[in-house]
């Protein structure tokens, strides 16, 4: 489980407004630099300077301004340590991975959202959950994801783990590695019930669901193979729940509709389900190996240290050391 301490939503709110202040050229003033403790009155014209400068003007309470370096300089006295270790490891991170060959594909990248997604009823309700604890937008958390699989992979090179501790593992976590039942589907999207509906009768009728599917749905990424989501499982979170319910209820070969979801109105065909025996063993085996590993590796902790060690990483700033 991915224990990196999240440093909430001002961190992101100050990278944003270091990459803001960068643009705009505000370096010619120490970001510590210390500035009055009060605010100032506004004074004439005050609020139609050019914009991004480290003066200009973020917010005003009654007669009272507060600038842009005040933001800054607030900011960085709360949170600029934390932030900076948090770059500077990101970049260790990255410059390790890229010197040891270690590359995460986006299907890796997607498992593990399914996975950190888990106990939520969509991957959106996922998204905006850390939006709103954590001012992370959806990019954000697959950035996050991609450090900790780099940093993973780090941890657990040249970790040798046999056949039989996976087993033993496998084992003793019975509710992380049970299968799950999964449908093979295909969906049609439209705009309006009636043209679901409609859809719904040519297929009684005998009409072709994948030509159906090419020549109607308004999913770009489907139409053109069919509508065919492939083999997704019973509690995916990047498929519509009412689309899962309603086809969890069908026979392989039968279809549904209309099905409402945000992204429409749905047909919705089972093509395919398998079950417990038949599942990827091997894409389990390979996630206990990895979880194994990673349960007898240093702690992720201390990879991170020996990277800043490794790669020399130095605060030059005396305000912003950790």
């Amino acid at each position: 489980m991915w224990q990196t301490k999240r440093l909430g939503k001002p961190i992101v709110l100050l990278a944003l407004t270091w990459a803001l202040a960068a643009e705009a050229g505000c370096t010619a003033k120490p970001a510590l630099t210390a500035e009055p403790s009060g605010t100032e009155p506004i004074p004439s014209g005050s609020m139609s300077g050019a914009p991004g400068g480290a003066g200009d003007t973020v917010a005003i309470v009654g007669e009272t301004r507060i600038t842009r370096q005040q933001l800054l300089n607030a900011l960085l006295g709360s949170y600029g340590e934390q932030t900076l270790r948090m770059m500077m490891l990101r970049l260790a991170v990255q410059k390790e991975a890229q010197s040891a060959g270690i590359s995460i594909t986006e299907a890796s990248l997607d498992r593990e959202l399914r996975k950190a997604s888990e106990g939520y009823q969509s991957l959106e309700d996922f998204y905006d959950a850390r939006r709103q604890q954590l001012g992370m937008t959806p990019d954000d958390v697959r950035e996050d994801l991609l450090y900790k699989l780099q940093l993973e992979a780090l941890a657990i090179r040249g970790v040798e783990v046999t056949d039989a501790e996976v087993d033993q593992y496998m084992s003793d976590h019975p509710e992380e590695f049970a299968p799950k039942e999964e449908l093979k589907l295909s969906h049609i999207v439209v705009e309006r019930q009636k043209d679901a509906a409609h859809l719904v009768d040519l297929l009684a009728q005998g009409e072709d669901f994948a030509e159906l599917a090419a020549a109607n749905s308004q999913d770009a990424d489907t139409a053109a193979d069919g509508g065919s989501l492939g083999w997704v499982e019973t509690d995916d979170p990047f498929v519509a729940p009412e689309l899962l319910a309603a086809a969890a209820k069908l026979e392989i070969g039968e279809a549904a509709g209309p099905i409402r979801t945000d992204a429409g109105y749905e047909v919705v065909l089972v093509e395919g389900r398998r079950g417990s025996g038949e599942q990827d063993g091997q894409a389990n085996r390979e996630a206990a190996k990895r979880e194994y590993a990673l349960s007898v590796s240093p702690p992720l902790s201390e990879v991170e240290q020996t990277l800043l060690d490794k790669y020399d990483a130095k605060v030059l700033d005396g305000a912003l050391q950790y």
